[in-house]
């Protein structure tokens, strides 16, 4: 009679010990410290951002391939990762062209908002906006004599 127990089988061992472990950490500290060292170089704000994300996408291969054992695993995981990480950089490469490729507020046809001491307000209201004159010392509104002779 077959056995389906797994007594006699060998133990499946990755060869991932404690100093392949300290070994990934170290390398995982240096690229986070090489991406606070890039950020602090002086270049343009695109090149900051893709070399961040080149480092992150390094630290995320080595998080998976080994914290996640995914470097032993069979086919059917690494197809499942393979393919949501291509979606990934599918919705990551649309987010930055739609940003990318939107006008600035600088550019637009609508003119900026003028600046308006509010102190000289008192009702709050943009110049032109109130119905009281300027200089009048009622409140909003026609006065109580004008109410009816428009």
């Amino acid at each position: 009679m077959a056995s389906t127990s797994s007594a006699g089988a060998p133990a499946h061992s990755h060869g991932f010990g404690p100093g392949r472990l300290l070994l990934n950490w170290l390398v995982l500290v240096c690229l986070t410290f090489s991406t606070f060292g890039v950020s602090q170089i002086p270049m343009p704000v695109n090149l900051h951002l893709a070399a961040a994300l080149c480092i992150a996408v390094v630290k995320l291969s080595l998080v998976v391939l080994f914290f996640m054992h995914l470097w032993w695993s069979e086919g059917v995981n690494r197809i499942v990762f393979l393919t949501s990480f291509v979606f990934l950089l599918v919705l990551m490469f649309f987010v930055m062209a739609d940003v990318g490729t939107r006008f600035t507020l600088s550019n637009s046809r609508i003119p900026p908002m003028p600046k308006v001491d509010q102190r000289e307000l008192p009702t709050g209201m943009p110049p032109g906006m109130s119905t009281v004159p300027q200089g009048s010392t009622g409140g909003p509104g026609p006065s109580s004599g004008e109410a009816g002779h428009q």
